[in-house]
Parts: structure tokens; C-alpha cells; sequence
């Protein structure tokens, strides 16, 4: 139960970060597996070259979408919970969110670009409930991917450290496992884990 826990909140995490500046994996085992190379943000020189791995992680990014999709559409977006999150003082959050910043600088500007589009596109398209339809989703996963996939490891690391001392696995996980199937977060986890890989293999 605390792994499936733990699983709510990573992609939770990820879902509300990636519209940051930059994608921040969620704490926990998913993070740790990133560490040398990442449900967090996200989570995207495309103007010159094509990304490596660029049809696979599109490819990872339609199964995850595809199996993760129950799962997101439970979720009461429309809580306040998310506007309250990190629960950390200002200066600590502040401090957390420059290594955001310093992440989406490094990241390859075309693809960060794709990333703001597809997010952009989601909100238009978004139902009553805010939930984006399954296209969209699975558009702003595979930039996340992408977005990921072009900066090294340990900037992706440091965004991790910094919002690792938190603790939102412990503090939002359970509360917010209660709030939707277990089986669905479940299945939407082991789904991030196999999208982490993908884009593992592709980051410089």
C-alpha cells in the first residue's frame, strides 16, 4: 500500500509540475531510477536535428498515456490540494523551483517549445472536470519525454534532490490514494516506470 501511495503522488507530482518550466519527478523509487540518467517536471534541437530515440519515446508516450488514463481521469482536479502543494515555506519552495529553472534553460528550445504548445492545447480542449482528452495527454507526455531527453542527468537530479526533502510521497500520497482506485494508480505507475526507461536511454 505505501508503494501504490507513493505511486499517487509521484504522478500527481508530475501531472502539476510539468507545467512549470520544467518536468520534476515525484519522490521516491521513480527519481532514484532516473538518477543516472525521471511521473515528476514535467513531463522536450528540434529546429535542427531530431532528438535521439525520438519515435521511441513518442511510442512509450502513447502506452503510458493509454494505460495511465483511468487513473488521471479520477483525480478531482478541481480540489484546491493542488494550489496548496508544495506544503513548504515560500523561501523553500522558491529555492526548489530555481532548479526548475535552471532545467528548463538547459533543456533544447524547440522542444521546450512543443512541450508549452501541447500544454496549451490541453487547456482548449479540457472538459468541465479539467480533464485533457487522451490525445492531448498523450501529446504532453512525449514532450515531456523529449523535454527530458535533451538535458543531462544531473540537472534532472538536482530538481529531484531539491523537492525530495518535502516528502510529498508521505505527506499527499495516502491522502490522496484515498481519492481514487488503487488498481488504476498501480497500473498507471508501473506504466511511468517503463516510460522512465525509454527516455532514461536516450538522455545525454
Amino acid at each position: 500500500m505505501a508503494k501504490t501511495a507513493r505511486a499517487v503522488s509521484v504522478l500527481l507530482a508530475g501531472v502539476c509540475l510539468c507545467c512549470l518550466p520544467a518536468f520534476v519527478p515525484g519522490p521516491g523509487r521513480f527519481a532514484r531510477s532516473v538518477a543516472p540518467a525521471a511521473v515528476g517536471a514535467g513531463a522536450l534541437g528540434m529546429l535542427g536535428a531530431a532528438p535521439a530515440y525520438a519515435d521511441k519515446i513518442d511510442d512509450a508516450a502513447k502506452v503510458l498515456s493509454e494505460k495511465s488514463y483511468p487513473f488521471l481521469k479520477e483525480i478531482d482536479w478541481t480540489s484546491d490540494v493542488y494550489g496548496k502543494l508544495p506544503t513548504q515555506p515560500p523561501l523553500k519552495v522558491m529555492t526548489a523551483i530555481d532548479t526548475m529553472l535552471k532545467m528548463g534553460a538547459a533543456m533544447d528550445p524547440a522542444a521546450l517549445k512543443t512541450g508549452v504548445l501541447a500544454h496549451s492545447q490541453a487547456i482548449a480542449n479540457m472538459d468541465s472536470k479539467g480533464v485533457a482528452t487522451l490525445a492531448d495527454y498523450t501529446a504532453i507526455n512525449s514532450a515531456i519525454g523529449h523535454m527530458i531527453s535533451s538535458v543531462p542527468a544531473s540537472k534532472t537530479m538536482d530538481v529531484y534532490n531539491a523537492f525530495a526533502k518535502f516528502n510529498l510521497g508521505s505527506d499527499v500520497g495516502p491522502y490522496m490514494m484515498s481519492k481514487v482506485n488503487a488498481a488504476d494508480a498501480q497500473a498507471a505507475y508501473k506504466a511511468l516506470m517503463d516510460f522512465k526507461d525509454v527516455v532514461k536511454a536516450s538522455q545525454r
